[in-house]
């Protein structure tokens, strides 16, 4: 029985229309070029978008790939072609499509690939009109001003990135710098002002206060109306070598020519760094520090200053030894006067050997000038609590020592049975014999050109400055020119070494100032070596030396001891009173001008 299909399973193209479909289908890939399918562009609704010309070389390189993969059909190799080897039916293709895209507005400077210029195109191809290429111009002045505004904030912010560090880091180098400030022996009326001027530079809002020895620093965030206090202490031993490399690194700082993380590194490494000198340099310097300052100020002879030459050098070995000790520490100036005192007591007993002179001279190295002279700055500069901290401390600390000498001879007068010879002879006038040999009598003062160079040279090596630098002759120059100015003031104006002290501490400060500003220099390291020449200076005649006399002499009373020890002290803080006023006003002659950035940069006593 022959069964139909039903219409719905019908193919209208029958057996031999599916069979022929599929073997098309495989044959597809090896037909001939000309009989693949192509859209009919002529056909109605079909749309040819606008491209630009791609100058990728990937996409030829893909193309060409492909054109190899399909190589051209025979018919197309015996196309007719051009002498250049174009065919024909390319060239006419191609006069077609230029023809097609004419028509589109816009099209007037649109270069197609492969297209040639003629006299039956209407446009020239590359070719624009006035308003266009002002259109094209503004466009371009615009993407180069654009692109220069580009480079130009990039250049602020790698120039912000370069010079400006995170604030964690900018706090950490403020508070060294004022460590390292602190332990170097910097100005301590100035060093509230330095470091509000760093960190003006480095916008950073703060508050400090400074007392001896400690600084606190507050570190303030207005946007989250929050705090941060640091509580630095640090005890202070003048440097001056590492003082003036510590100011150049801050002197760098709040110009801009030294980033915060490289300025902090190098406050470290000159924080960890060993000293200037051996200890048995040091020694050296102490020996001749005190032979040198005998004959000058103490009216000392030749054999008086190589009697005291060892006791100087043993004052500094002791001192430095005392650092390790500090229960030592404590009581070092007492029993370093008392053994003294005691010494120089046996040596007065030889009739040859001054005891004022050999006394006085070899404890010069821990006379508190420089205590006073800070505290009185700090009260001129209203620092009322740390000046008035320094100079009271500076009172008690002269009584300490007039106390040691006092012990000491006391001690060598109970032991011996005898009393020291000439003890309240503080010119040395009886000891020194005007007919006896040159070594014993009282030198003149033609010898201030050797001994006063010798004492500024060694002082300010024992202050660890650097030998072989212009700033130690500096130092040296203009430590004599005040000692050469306080000497003559004081041969007119008798007993006052208040007066003499401030003239010479004004001629030291605008020699320094000025060297400091126009020699690029650091006005404090230079100077301070010259002010310090000025305190054992003021302290010649009538010095501790009279409290031992009061103290030892059986005739006088204890509250006349006492008052002749207070008195004393009382002209050590009237030559730092001097100082201090002379020092004020030749800062203000050398800096007229006010100005918060150079209160901030001065870096003067």
């Amino acid at each position: 029985m022959h069964t139909q299909r039903p219409p719905q399973a019908r193919n209208a193209g029958g057996v031999f229309g599916s069979l022929i479909a599929s073997t098309g289908n495989i044959t597809g890939a090896a037909a001939p070029t000309p009989s693949t399918l192509a859209p009919n562009v002529d056909r109605p609704g079909f749309n040819l978008t606008r491209y630009g010309y791609k100058d990728d070389h990937l996409e030829n390189k893909a193309a060409a790939s492909e054109k190899d993969m399909h190589p051209k059909p025979l018919l197309s190799r015996l196309e007719p072609t051009t002498p250049g080897g174009t065919p024909i039916s390319s060239i006419a293709k191609r006069a077609k499509w230029t023809g097609v895209l004419k028509d589109f507005p816009g099209t007037t400077g649109i270069h197609l690939p492969y297209a040639r210029s003629g006299k039956s195109t209407p446009a020239t191809p590359g070719s624009i009109t006035a308003s266009e290429r002002d259109w094209y111009d503004s466009k371009r002045e615009k993407r180069e001003r654009d692109k220069k505004e580009r480079k130009k904030r990039k250049k602020a912010e790698l120039f912000i990135t370069r010079h400006v560090a995170q604030i964690i880091q900018r706090q950490e180098f403020i508070c060294k710098l004022a460590r390292s400030m602190m332990m170097f022996g910097g100005p301590a009326h100035r060093l509230t002002s330095q470091i509000q001027a760093t960190a003006r530079v480095l916008d950073i809002e703060l508050s400090c206060m400074y007392l001896p020895d400690v600084m606190l620093i507050s570190f303030e965030d207005s946007s989250t109306g929050t705090s941060l206090i640091k509580f630095i202490k640090q005890g202070s031993v003048l440097n001056i070598g590492k003082l003036g490399e510590g100011y150049m690194i801050y002197w760098k700082v709040i110009h801009d020519d030294l980033s915060v993380s490289d300025a902090s590194a190098a406050l470290d490494k000159l924080m960890r760094r060993p000293p200037q000198y051996k200890w048995w340099h040091l020694m050296l310097t102490g020996g001749f520090c005190s032979a040198a300052i005998c004959t000058v100020s103490f009216a000392g002879s030749f054999i008086d200053s190589v009697a005291v030459f060892p006791l100087g050098a043993i004052l500094v070995g002791i001192q430095l030894l005392s650092v390790r000790n500090e229960l030592y520490s404590n009581v070092f100036e007492i029993t370093i006067a008392t053994v003294f005192s005691f010494i120089c007591g046996g040596l007065a007993a030889t009739k040859r050997i001054c005891y004022s002179a050999t006394a006085s001279s070899s404890i010069v190295l821990i006379l508190p000038g420089f205590i006073v002279l800070c505290g009185g700055l700090e009260i001129l500069s209203r620092n009322i609590i740390a000046g008035s901290v320094r100079l009271c401390y500076a009172v008690v600390y002269c009584l300490f020592l007039g106390f040691g000498l006092a012990i000491g001879a006391e001690a060598y007068q109970t032991i011996v049975q005898t009393p020291i010879a000439n003890l309240s002879d503080t010119t040395c006038a009886l000891t020194h014999n005007a007919e006896g040999p040159w070594w014993q009598r009282t030198p003149s003062k033609f010898w201030a050109f050797l001994t006063v160079p010798l004492y500024s040279l060694v002082l300010s090596m024992r202050n660890h400055q650097p030998l072989l630098c212009k700033e130690m002759l500096i130092c040296v120059i203009i430590s004599c020119i005040g000692w050469v100015v306080t000497f003559f003031v004081g041969q007119h104006f008798q007993n006052q070494a208040d007066f003499a002290s401030a003239v010479g501490a004004f001629a030291i400060g605008m020699i320094s100032n000025l060297a400091g500003r126009f020699l690029n220099g650091n006005a404090f390291t230079i100077m301070l070596t010259g002010i310090l020449f000025q305190v054992p200076s003021g302290l010649g005649n009538n010095g501790l030396l009279v409290f031992v006399s009061q103290q030892t002499d059986d005739s006088g009373t204890d509250s006349e001891a006492y008052l002749s020890g207070f008195q004393t002290s009382l002209q050590l803080i009237s030559v730092a009173i001097g100082l201090t006023i002379g020092l004020g006003i030749a800062l203000f002659l050398s800096h007229p001008i006010p100005s918060r950035r150079r209160a901030g940069g001065v870096f003067s006593l």
